[in-house]
Parts: structure tokens; C-alpha cells; sequence
């Protein structure tokens, strides 16, 4: 308020929150009818009811939720990519400015940085979803198998969180004239801090509306702030 920011969180917020609504209803009904689907098709149905175990019951229902959350954060992951990279310029624009804020300087915009900016975070964001996609494909193969598969959800949520962290971080890292190479020397050096900003952006999903709406743009400003305070630090 204090900067007049709220007017460039607002109307992306509330767009975010549209999508975000709409994407995990289309997600939750989605990923129940391929579970249904696979039960179905392997004949797994119809062996548990053959043989009436309530134990066994209980190890395919635990496992066919555990599936099913797994399966809502490897959506979530691809709509989270998709809005990162859609949403590019917006964070950039975004970013200049707190930047400019946090140094006490006039905002003065510039078409070469603010273009090298929106680029980069492209760039990145679609390398990370590659990579993630290779790291989720295994988790959600593991998730199958009773007991073990139960904690591969924490592992997602970790990884989910270490991934969208880092794209708010090398915003930051990016307008320091860190290349790439660096930035991600950077990030893997200082991993708690992809984590915990990425698992506080999911957490504030916690919080109807309001949090959908301020997510995005709190976990870019803490992100900006974390690495100034690392940098003050070093």
C-alpha cells in the first residue's frame, strides 16, 4: 500500500485465482476418473471382491488416494509452469519495480531489461517443468506400492515448492547479472530457500481468495528480499 503496489497484484491476482479454482476442479474430477479407469481395465476391482479382505481393501483405498494426490500435484505442477511463463512479463515488470523500491531509486523503466528479464524466466520455466516431469514420472510409479508410496507425496510437495522457489528467486538473481549457471550454483547452495518460499506460496492457497489472489506476488517479493539479505549477509 505504502508503494502503491496493490494495483499490479490485484487484476493478475484475481485472474490467478480464476484459473486456480477452475483448474483444480477440472484436475480433482480428472485424476478420480483415471484412477477408476485403471481399477477398472487391470481387473483390480474385481479381485478385491472375490476375496473380501478388509485389510486389503483398506491398502488399495489408501493407495488409490495417495495416487490421486500425487497425480492433483503433477497437474498443479504443469498449470503452475503454464502460469509462470504466461504471467512472465507481469513478474518481471513486477520485479523491476520492487527492485527499484528496495535500493531507493526512481523506477525508471528500460524495454532491454524488462525484455532480457520476461526471456529468461521463459527460458527457465520450461527447463524446470522438463525437469520436474522426469522427477515426477518415478514418484507417481513408486506411489503405487502400498506403504512406501504414502510418503512419496511429501517428497512432491518438496520438490513442487524447491521448483516454483526457484523461479521467484532467479528474478532477483537475474537483475544482479547472474548468469544462469550461477543463479542455479546459487539456488542449489541455498536450497531452504526455494523450498520454504514455494511451500508458503502453497500454503496461502489454505486462505479462499485472498490468498489466491496475493500468493504469486508475496512469494516474488519475499524471494527478492531473501536473496538481498543472503547477498547483505555473504
Amino acid at each position: 500500500m505504502q508503494h502503491r503496489m496493490w494495483k499490479w497484484m490485484i487484476l493478475p491476482g484475481i485472474i490467478y485465482a480464476f484459473l486456480f479454482v477452475l483448474g483444480i476442479t477440472y484436475f480433482s474430477q480428472t485424476s478420480s476418473i483415471f484412477i477408476e479407469w485403471i481399477i477398472l481395465k487391470t481387473g483390480l476391482k474385481s479381485w478385491i471382491d472375490t476375496i473380501d479382505s478388509d485389510i486389503l481393501g483398506f491398502f488399495i483405498t489408501m493407495g488409490s488416494f495417495w495416487l490421486w494426490f500425487t497425480i492433483m500435484l503433477f497437474y498443479f505442477a504443469l498449470f503452475k509452469f503454464l502460469f509462470l511463463i504466461v504471467f512472465a512479463p507481469v513478474f518481471s515488470y513486477h520485479h523491476l519495480r520492487i527492485a527499484a523500491i528496495q535500493q531507493n531509486l526512481p523506477f525508471v523503466f528500460e524495454w532491454s531489461a524488462y525484455i532480457k528479464l520476461v526471456l529468461r524466466a521463459v527460458q527457465l520455466n520450461l527447463i524446470n517443468m522438463v525437469w520436474q516431469i522426469v522427477y515426477l514420472i518415478p514418484i507417481i510409479l513408486v506411489c503405487t506400492i502400498p506403504i512406501i508410496g504414502w510418503f512419496t507425496p511429501i517428497f512432491t510437495i518438496v520438490m513442487e515448492g524447491y521448483f516454483l522457489g526457484y523461479a521467484m528467486l532467479d528474478y532477483g538473481l537475474a537483475t544482479e547479472n547472474k548468469s544462469r549457471i550461477a543463479a542455479a550454483t546459487y539456488v542449489s547452495n541455498h536450497k531452504g530457500l526455494p523450498i520454504a518460499n514455494g511451500i508458503m506460496f502453497y500454503l496461502l492457497h489454505l486462505v479462499p481468495i485472498i490468498g489466491w489472489i496475493t500468493a504469486p506476488f508475496y512469494a516474488l517479493i519475499a524471494a527478492h528480499l531473501n536473496t538481498q539479505e543472503i547477498k547483505d549477509n555473504a
